[in-house]
């Protein structure tokens, strides 16, 4: 009995656990900007904002994301409500700042301002992954990185408001999950 006790105890409170809420300000992170500059997530700090990890030399679903980060912004963009887009590199050893500018001329995102590539250390990638439940991982024969293909509306206190899990999961939820103007 007290093992059935104990037990439930735990799953209670890997539950409890599990309800905190994420939240991507909480953590001291750095990262390095397109133009080379040392910023923070602190910099979006009481805006709304769309958060996603890719990596520029991506064959696979990162072309997908990228795609549908465009829609997205195509559809915020008519209903009024732009928001700034941080794409969270995946892999900092290889995209360097041209890679980078390479990745935004693919996908016709130079003049894009909304939009902002962030390259950071592995260090920096595990820990808001992890903080927001991203998997990824890293194929050692290969070097292709694994991952899923997450988008997360940020709310301006730094917290998690929605998600979108899927490349095809409509955008519907995720534009009525903003506040209204």
């Amino acid at each position: 009995m007290k093992k059935l006790a104990l037990g439930l105890c735990l799953v209670s409170s890997l539950a409890f656990a599990q309800e905190e809420p994420k939240n991507v300000l909480a953590l001291e992170t750095r990262w390095r900007d397109e133009a080379g500059a040392t910023v923070s997530l602190e910099a979006w700090k009481g805006r709304w904002y769309a958060l996603t990890f890719v990596y520029t030399s991506c064959a696979g679903t990162c072309p997908l994301t990228t795609r549908k980060l465009k829609r997205l912004d195509a559809a915020l963009v008519k209903a009024g409500r732009p928001l700034e887009l941080v794409v969270v590199s995946l892999d900092p050893a290889h995209d360097t700042p041209e890679a980078v500018v390479a990745y935004r001329a693919r996908y016709q995102l130079q003049k894009e301002k909304r939009w902002n590539v962030l390259v950071g250390d592995d260090a920096q990638v595990r820990t808001i992954t992890m903080l927001l439940n991203f998997k990824y991982t890293t194929n050692p024969e290969s070097g292709v990185i694994l991952h899923d293909n997450t988008v997360f509306l940020i709310a301006p206190d730094g917290s998690v408001k929605t998600s979108m899990s899927s490349l095809d999961q409509p955008l519907d939820d995720f534009l009525k999950a903003l506040p209204k103007k």
